[in-house]
């Protein structure tokens, strides 16, 4: 297997065509997205009006008019691969009406409506929103295991119709990638089955401290503990561990994830509910308050400014926890954080009717716990939203109802929450750029990916989703998902934004729900480390 290069020249795969080259015509919109091999080109004298001059060009074109954008620029009729035409364009600048070019699986430049541009292939993106791709820092795919590549294959599938274009996958893989033969091993097969780009975060565990530095230099931008007993075979960093690993990672220039859970109190919590009788949902919530986050977080921040290690506190689900690494970064400590979607789309008072289905680790929390954790993202306090996608099968998920305590934890969700998320932020009033911002350029930041993804600038990677911020949809998850079982704690609810298509370095991988790129087509991303350390509490823009 080749890895994934940043910049690396040539068409989206070293072995076939530039993709919609000999004439494929693609007409994208809110009303039609359909995708018509062989269609003609424009029959009437010159282009079509308003749209990209070239052998492929779009009869429906684009709207609008615009000056030349600061994202880049083109020389008219130039020769490019895709033109992506009408759509309102999320640049680092701002929304921009214009003309998305693509060359190489990387994107050219943006160009005012109207340029004259010579496409193999035209998108009419007309009364849509371009975003770069959603980067989810948070997935678990090795569950229930029946082999990395169809894991992978899966779990990227329902990524890619969600709109997600790059996936950071954590170590609990059967078995754990707690050393550098496994990681190398799980690179390979995950390839063979992704149909998005990927990267691989490291493990920190006791008996694999001295596999960090393999781990490292075959990509892993950094490195997961795990602070709670698991079911997973994931040894459970103690504080010793922590510091040993905090060291190495500090000194390879790697970022350190924990899932901050006081591992003592939750044992204590558990045994006690359970020497009543306590079994049900109210004592998983009982068993795992609020403190035992907070002081989890504390503890691993003292660590961070002790070895100088950069730390990145995963899935936070009380807004103190945020305040704890919000006070730490203004300390100067390298101190990132991100939140759940179902920590800000669900609350504890539906865990009842959700059942095993809403069982995670933290917990839910209150409304009011909810309600605070969005003024933190508003507020630009938090770095990055994610799913923390884990497909448990229903069975497994079902077992909730004789005992929450034997429920695995863990939501699916890596093809919802892009819609889901963006809609409620936008409900609430928070603009388009700062809730894509952090699914975006704020995880590229975190994972190191950031030369080469998370924004629409000239040369980099050609990752984006087309949003139609106007819809009205109900989630299904018999009828929509793309995984092996298909449940969802979102089944019923309603979205306004939907997710029209998702591009990877250019060639369309998900339409309208349907995948259409080929089993094998991700590629895997070696990373280089930490993010360059943050600055300010501005809330994060594109």
């Amino acid at each position: 297997m080749t890895p994934y290069r940043p910049g690396a020249p040539g068409p989206y795969t070293p072995d076939g065509p530039v993709p919609g080259a000999g004439g494929t015509h693609v007409t994208t919109g809110p009303a039609a997205n359909r995708v018509s091999a062989g269609a003609g080109p424009h029959r009437g004298p010159g282009p079509a009006p308003g749209a990209p001059d070239g052998r492929t060009s779009n009869p429906r074109g684009a709207s609008g008019t615009a000056g030349r954008s600061p994202a880049g620029s083109a020389r008219s009729a130039e020769r490019v691969d895709l033109a992506v035409a009408g759509a309102t364009v999320l640049t680092p600048e701002g929304p921009r009406p214009g003309t998305l070019l693509v060359d190489g699986g990387r994107v050219r430049a943006l160009v005012p409506p109207g340029t004259r541009v010579t496409a193999a292939e035209t998108i009419d993106a007309r009364g849509l929103h371009l975003v770069p791709g959603v980067i989810d820092l948070h997935v678990h795919f090795d569950v229930p295991g029946i082999s990395l590549e169809t894991d992978f294959h899966t779990g990227t599938r329902s990524a890619a119709a969600g709109g997600v274009t790059f996936v950071v996958e954590h170590p609990f893989s059967d078995p754990p990638t707690t050393t550098a033969a496994r990681y190398r091993d799980k690179r390979h097969s995950a390839a063979a089955g992704a149909v998005v780009d990927f990267g691989l975060w490291g493990a920190l565990t006791g008996p694999s401290l001295d596999e960090m530095a393999g781990q490292h230099a075959l990509g892993a931008p950094g490195f997961k503990a795990f602070l709670p007993e698991n079911d997973m075979d994931f040894p459970p960093a103690t504080e010793a561990d922590l510091l040993t690993g905090m060291t190495t990672a500090a000194r390879l220039g790697a970022r350190v994830l924990v899932h901050a859970e006081d591992r003592d109190a939750l044992a204590a919590g558990e045994a006690a509910l359970r020497a009543r009788g306590r079994t049900d949902f109210s004592a998983l919530l009982e068993a795992r308050p609020p403190s035992t986050e907070i002081d989890a977080v504390r503890e691993v921040l003292r660590l961070a400014r002790r070895t100088g290690c950069a730390v990145h506190l995963v899935h936070l689900s009380t807004p103190e926890a945020v305040d704890l690494v919000t006070g730490a970064r203004a300390a100067g400590v390298d101190a990132t954080c991100e939140v759940t979607a179902h920590h800000l789309l669900l609350n504890a008072a539906e865990l009842p009717a959700l059942g095993g289905f809403g069982v995670c680790a933290p917990p839910l929390r209150d409304e009011r716990h909810v309600e605070r954790l969005w003024d933190r993202v508003r507020a630009g306090h938090v770095q990055a939203v994610v799913s923390d996608h884990c497909p448990y099968g229903r069975a497994d998920k079902l077992a909730a109802s004789d005992d929450v305590f034997r429920c695995p934890f863990g939501i699916q969700s890596v093809q919802e929450y892009v819609p889901l998320v963006v809609g409620e932020a936008l409900r609430r009033g928070m603009p388009l750029a700062d809730i894509v911002g952090l699914m975006s350029e704020g995880p590229a930041r975190i994972c190191g990916a950031d030369r080469s993804k998370g924004a629409l600038r000239p040369g980099m990677d050609a990752d984006f989703a087309l949003l139609d911020l106007d819809a009205h949809w109900v989630v299904s998850s018999e009828r929509q998902q793309h995984a092996e079982e298909r449940w969802s704690p979102y089944d019923g609810r309603t979205s306004t934004v939907r997710v029209v298509r998702t591009v990877v370095r250019g060639r369309t991988v998900a339409l309208d729900g349907a995948v259409t790129a080929p089993k094998g087509s991700g590629r895997y991303l070696p990373l280089s480390g930490p993010a360059r350390r943050p600055s300010g509490e501005a809330p994060c823009r594109i």
